[in-house]
């Protein structure tokens, strides 16, 4: 129970670290990326309204001190001799008439032509082809003006804070994990050492309750031989059955739960051993209209412990039976498939759970009005839960529909 503790709680805490840094991580790049279109757009914007080319004049320097260039701009007076770009000019039909590459070495002519026409092709106005920020300006004679600018450097610069922040978030995650992985141990052992106690307690509370329940029980056996069997007696018998049932459970439950816990495994007649939990609730249900069906695979054999076996049976039957709606129907069936063994006891129910997990919740009754008359501990299906993760499988309830529960187990096959 502790490493499964601690195991949830490294998961949950390295989730929450990675949610973060991913959050952090998307946000980062995705502001460096619109920040790296943004400034390239500029530059388009003023070659764009000065015909696909920069006004030498407005560079000249006066403009920017005079503020006509908005100081947002990602242009300053250096634009014209940083920036390589290349323009096209089409017609009316969209068909290119003029190539211009006299500002950029890398692009001929041709080359132009082929970035032109795959522009025209996707119908954008903007965006990126391959290293370059291209925008499409429809002028008022109805040709379109192609404004392609060079990006490769801050492309690449982006790139490669998208590999450091990477590396570093990737680094940063392991790390964090050593950490948690290593403290994991001191946070979660106030935990521990609270079960532990409770486990001591349950433990010896068990050996010190069978004195006293064994005097009881030999002093109301005097009782009835001496007074014969009374409504006192057979109540007073019936309170020490259940203590001691009570007690019984709650060791075994103890016991499972132990880290050192190993179940004795041999081959067991899993089908028969079903069977045999099964009969003597097929004439209890005869007695409250209850019809019992089975369908049992057989000879389905697995490697395990008799006795838990016929434990976890026992426990899912007397589960059925007691909450049952009346008259009703318990249905059992048990196959396997897949190196997997599949057990699915269901009954039809008169109100049907809220919370299917807590079921297997120590002590916990859906139904607090019938605490007591559906008798039992409240604890059969978390020994039920306990038997089953003892041998790595899985339990779970769900609805199989409006007035129908079915509890599923499912073992490795062994």
């Amino acid at each position: 129970m502790i490493e499964k503790l601690r195991r949830k709680f490294i998961l949950v805490t390295m989730a929450i670290v990675f949610l973060v840094m991913l959050v952090v991580l998307v946000a980062l790049n995705a502001t460096n990326y619109f920040h790296t279109a943004e400034r390239a757009d500029e530059i388009l914007s003023v070659l764009a309204g000065n015909g696909g080319k920069f006004p030498d004049e407005e560079f000249s320097g006066k403009a920017f001190e005079s503020g006509s260039i908005p100081p947002n701009q990602a242009v300053s007076i250096e634009t014209p001799f940083e920036t390589r770009y290349f323009t096209a000019i089409t017609n009316s039909n969209r068909q290119i008439i003029q190539i211009d590459t006299t500002k950029i070495r890398s692009v001929d002519s041709e080359a132009g032509q082929i970035y032109a026409e795959d522009v025209l092709a996707s119908n954008k106005t903007k965006g990126y082809l391959d290293d370059f920020r291209y925008k499409v300006v429809e002028k008022e004679d109805g040709t379109f003006l192609l404004l392609f600018v060079d990006s490769q450097r801050e492309l690449q610069t982006m790139r490669a804070f998208l590999q450091n922040s990477l590396s570093i978030g990737l680094i940063s995650l392991v790390f964090i994990f050593l950490l948690v992985f290593y403290f994991s141990k001191k946070i979660i052992k106030p935990v521990q050492e609270s079960i532990d106690r409770q486990k001591q307690f349950i433990t010896d509370m068990g050996h010190e309750i069978k004195t006293p329940l064994a005097i009881i029980s030999a002093n109301n056996d005097v009782q009835q031989m001496l007074n014969g069997d009374t409504e006192w007696t057979k109540s007073t018998g019936k309170q020490i059955h259940r203590l001691n049932g009570l007690m019984e459970s709650m060791l075994q439950l103890t016991q499972m739960e132990e880290e050192t816990y190993q179940p004795k495994i041999e081959p067991i007649n899993f089908s028969q051993v079903l069977r045999e939990a099964c009969e003597p609730y097929i004439l209890i249900g005869e007695k409250k209209n209850v019809t019992v069906s089975l369908d049992i695979q057989p000879n389905i054999i697995i490697q395990s412990e008799r006795d838990a076996i016929n434990k976890l049976c026992s426990l899912l039957m007397d589960n059925a039976n007691k909450y049952v709606r009346e008259p009703g129907t318990i249905q059992v069936r048990l196959d396997s498939h897949q190196h997997k063994i599949r057990l699915i006891i269901s009954n039809t129910v008169s109100e049907m759970p809220q919370n299917f997990n807590r079921l297997f919740d120590r002590f916990y009754r859906e139904d607090q009005a019938r605490k007591h008359t559906a008798g039992g501990y409240g604890i059969g299906l978390s020994l039920a839960a306990a038997i089953v993760e003892s041998y790595h499988g899985q339990i779970q309830a769900s609805p199989l529909n409006e007035e129908t529960i079915a509890f599923e187990v499912v073992l490795p096959l062994k």
